[in-house]
C-alpha cells in the first residue's frame, strides 16, 4: 500500500446551535470520557447538527487536493480539523510529517507579541532549531513585504498583513502538508499573484496541500484531484477538471443567470427564440430571435453577448460593427446570428441580447442574461477558452 501523507476515515463532526446546552454537552462529554464510559458519538441531540459527516479521503506525498462547494458546506470545518484546531466528533484523521497552515486570519499567532516572535515561534512549533529559523527568518520577512512592522505586535495588523505574514511563515517553511483556506483573496491583487507563483513552486518540489477555493482555476490549475461538498457531505470526488466542470454546472443549473427582459419601447416585443440548449465543443453556433415591431427602423443595432456563470463577458458581437445593416419592418423580423464555431470550454452559458436604434445606448429591447445554453465534449483546458493553435519552431 502506497504511504499516503493525510488519510481521513469517516469523520464526523456535530455542532450545537445553543451556546449554554453546548457548553452542557461539552462537560458531559469530559465526564464520560474521564469515567470510561462510551458515547453516542452519531446521536444528535437536542439543538445539534451536523457539520461534517463521513468524510473520508487519503492524498498521496506530492499530489493537492481542492476543496470546492458552496460557503457553509464544510470546507473550513475540514481544514481545522486536519490541522487540529477542533476534534471530529467520529472517524480518524492521520498525517505522515508536518504541517503548514493558513487557514483564517492570525491563525496562531499570539496578538501580544511581535511579527518576529511568532515567527520563531511557528518555527520551533515544526521542529526547526533557533539557527536553522535564523536563518530562515530574512526569507520569510522579505517575502512578506512589511519589514517595517515586524517588530510591532500583530494585534496592530491590518488583516491584509496578517494574510502576508501568515503565508510567507506557512510556505517558507516548506513543510509536507500545506493548508490552505480563501483566505488570500483579502490580500491585493499582486500579493495574491505571488503567493499563487510560490505554491506553484512549492508543488513542484513535491510539496502536498490542501486548497479551498471559490476561483475554479485555481483549482483546476493547482489540484490533482477535488472534493465536492454539500452540507457537510462529499458530492463527488475525482480529477479536479471534471470535478469543477460538475460543480460549475450544477451551480449555474441552481440560477446562477438570473434572466432579465426590459422593453424599453412599447411598439416592440420579442416573439420566438430558437438556438441550441447543447453545444460540442468548438462546433458551430446559431442563435435567432424575432423582433416584433409595430412600427420600422431604418438604422436597428443588434448586439449579441455571451457570459459565463461568473458574469465574465466572453463573446460579443456588434451587428455594426459586423457589416450587418438590417431594417426592422412593421411585424415579424427574424434576426439570426451564426459562428462558424464556438471555442468556450465547458460548462453553462448566459446570452444577452439588446436591440438599439440609430445609436448604442438607445435601448429598444434587452433582454440580459435571458438565455442560456451549456457546452460539453470540449478540450480540458485551464483557460476560459477552448482553443487550438498553430505551433512551429525554427532553429539557426
Amino acid at each position: 500500500m502506497t504511504d499516503t501523507i493525510v488519510s481521513v476515515s469517516n469523520v464526523s463532526k456535530k455542532y450545537c446551535r445553543n451556546l449554554k446546552r453546548s457548553l452542557w454537552y461539552g462537560v458531559k462529554d469530559i465526564v464520560s470520557d474521564m469515567a470510561g464510559r462510551s458515547k453516542d458519538q452519531y446521536t444528535l441531540r437536542p439543538q445539534e447538527f451536523w457539520a461534517l459527516q463521513d468524510i473520508a479521503f487519503e492524498l498521496e506525498p506530492g499530489q493537492s487536493l481542492g476543496l470546492v462547494g458552496r460557503n457553509g458546506a464544510g470546507k473550513t470545518t475540514l481544514l481545522k480539523l486536519i490541522n487540529g484546531l477542533i476534534k471530529p466528533t467520529a472517524g480518524k484523521i492521520s498525517i505522515r510529517g508536518s504541517l503548514g497552515a493558513l487557514i483564517a486570519l492570525g491563525t496562531g499567532f499570539n496578538p501580544v507579541l511581535t511579527g518576529r516572535e511568532n515567527v520563531k515561534i511557528a518555527g520551533s512549533v515544526l521542529g526547526m532549531s533557533p539557527k536553522q529559523m535564523d536563518e530562515k527568518l530574512d526569507e520569510i520577512v522579505d517575502f512578506s513585504e512589511i519589514r517595517e512592522f515586524i517588530d510591532t505586535p500583530v494585534k496592530s495588523y491590518s488583516s491584509g498583513m496578517l494574510v502576508r505574514l501568515g503565508f510567507s511563515v506557512a510556505i517558507q517553511l516548506q513543510p509536507d502538508l500545506l493548508l490552505v483556506d480563501e483566505v488570500l483573496a483579502v490580500g491585493d491583487l499582486g500579493f495574491a499573484v505571488k503567493c499563487m507563483k510560490k505554491i506553484t513552486e512549492y508543488r513542484n518540489n513535491g510539496g502536498s496541500m490542501i486548497l479551498v477555493s471559490h476561483a475554479m482555476h485555481n483549482i483546476r490549475f493547482h489540484c490533482d484531484k477535488a472534493l465536492w461538498m454539500e452540507r457537510g457531505r462529499i458530492v463527488d470526488y475525482g480529477p479536479s477538471h471534471a470535478i469543477c466542470d460538475a460543480y460549475e454546472l450544477s451551480t449555474a443549473r441552481a440560477g446562477s443567470h438570473d434572466g432579465e427582459m426590459l422593453i424599453a419601447d412599447a411598439d416592440f416585443a420579442v416573439g420566438e427564440v430558437d438556438y441550441p440548449i447543447k453545444v460540442a465543443g468548438n462546433q458551430g453556433f446559431g442563435f435567432e430571435i424575432e423582433f416584433l415591431a409595430k412600427r420600422a427602423v431604418k438604422n436597428p443595432i443588434i448586439v449579441f453577448a455571451i457570459f459565463d456563470i461568473k458574469g465574465q463577458h466572453m463573446i460579443w458581437n456588434y451587428s455594426n460593427m459586423d457589416e450587418f445593416f438590417p431594417s426592422l419592418v412593421p411585424g415579424s423580423n427574424k434576426v439570426r446570428v451564426s459562428f462558424p464555431s464556438l471555442p468556450l470550454a465547458n460548462g453553462v452559458y448566459s446570452i444577452t441580447v439588446v436591440l438599439h436604434e440609430n445609436q448604442v445606448g438607445n435601448h429598444l429591447v434587452v433582454c440580459k442574461n435571458s438565455f442560456s445554453f451549456e457546452v460539453t465534449g470540449a478540450d480540458a483546458g485551464f483557460g476560459l477558452l477552448a482553443t487550438k493553435g498553430t505551433w512551429s519552431i525554427a532553429h539557426e
